[in-house]
């Protein structure tokens, strides 16, 4: 993700979950290179689950997926980066960028 979307996202989210358009979403600071990054879907209890959770870590100019959790997914996803799972991280980072761009757009 590049540093002009997080600008985007840090402008119109914030570490308190916030409805908007197709659901909740969250950009919670954990310090000043590392954040979680979450759009949250309620049940019918009104409680909420992170559909998903991705904490991303500044990495030079681009913000990166280093860890993914999804607890609305059956059976429950938890990725962590590696070799292996750095070309998936990174998709499912963009698409929750484009998703919650387009939230904010609405």
């Amino acid at each position: 993700m590049t540093q002009e979307e997080m600008d985007v996202l840090t402008k119109h989210l914030s570490a308190d979950k916030q409805f908007i358009h197709d659901g909740y979403y969250r950009l919670r600071e954990l310090d000043e290179r590392t954040y979680e990054f979450a759009f949250l879907v309620a049940d019918a209890c009104g409680a909420t689950s992170v559909h998903p959770q991705i904490t991303i870590e500044k990495q030079g100019d681009t913000w990166q997926a280093v860890k993914l959790l999804d607890f609305v997914s059956t059976p429950v996803e938890t990725i962590v980066y590696s070799q292996e799972t750095a070309q998936e991280l990174s998709e499912r980072l963009e698409q929750l960028c484009k998703q919650t761009l387009h939230a904010i757009n609405q």
